[in-house]
């Protein structure tokens, strides 16, 4: 009888117990801004780095990733320093990214890890559902008709489809920045400064353009465009 009031204690414990509070034991929520701004970061990428876990950012830059307080969160996203962050106890973040210099030289070897960083996020998203993940015997849903339903429009689907083509934008644009970045425009121009910059953002190419290219086909649309842009200069002065 003991045993069974120490359960039943126990149980309507549980009941009570506010769900935000037992929503901070096992997550840690919280929101995205470009520093000095109101703006929100969507499709960032947030990482527990204790426990592989990683989510994306919504549209209204919000966030919410298995963790407990203690644990350290990476934040990435494109254009922005990464940044980490650790969970704090009882606390909702407020993350603060700070937008990154976009002249910087290429680095092959950031690329590489940016491209390893994603497919690792894509994996973990995939291994939550039946439709991105390991299958399942397909009797599986034979006997369980509702599981799959449920799979079907699941939260966890949903995200890792959101999340898929945010890597494939990304994928695209380490593609380009192989054939057209600061380092590859500075050895075949002679912009610099704001030129420089203003010449990266206005004839920065599209994907479908440099799906064949090679280095010399790089070189060679980064030699006519910026003479282009000089004559531009030059007939408004």
């Amino acid at each position: 009888m003991k045993a069974f009031l120490i359960t039943l204690s126990l149980s309507l414990l549980l009941f009570i117990l506010p769900k935000k509070t037992l929503a901070q034991i096992t997550s840690a929520k919280g929101v995205i801004l470009e520093k000095g701004t109101q703006i929100r970061i969507a499709l960032a990428v947030v990482t527990n780095i204790n426990n592989k876990q990683a989510v994306g950012s919504n549209d209204m830059g919000f966030f919410q990733v298995k963790a407990k307080p203690g644990d350290t969160l990476l934040i990435t996203k494109r254009h922005f320093d990464n940044i980490y962050v650790v969970v704090p106890d009882n606390q909702d973040l407020v993350i603060n990214l700070v937008r990154a210099d976009m002249l910087l030289d290429d680095v092959t070897i950031k690329a590489e890890n940016k491209q390893q960083n994603l497919s690792a996020v894509r994996l973990e998203h995939r291994k939550k559902t039946y439709f991105y993940g390991k299958k399942r015997n397909p009797l599986y849903y034979v006997r369980y008709p509702l599981a799959a339903i449920m799979e079907l429009f699941s939260a966890e689907r949903k995200n890792a489809k959101r999340f898929d083509r945010y890597y494939d934008n990304e994928t695209k644009e380490l593609e380009i920045d192989r054939f057209f970045n600061a380092s590859l425009v500075k050895n075949n121009t002679s912009l610099t400064g704001k030129q420089l910059n203003k010449f990266m953002l206005d004839y920065r190419p599209k994907h479908k353009q440099i799906k064949n290219w090679n280095t010399y086909d790089a070189a060679d649309y980064i030699k006519k465009s910026a003479k282009q842009y000089l004559d531009t200069l030059n007939t408004s002065l």
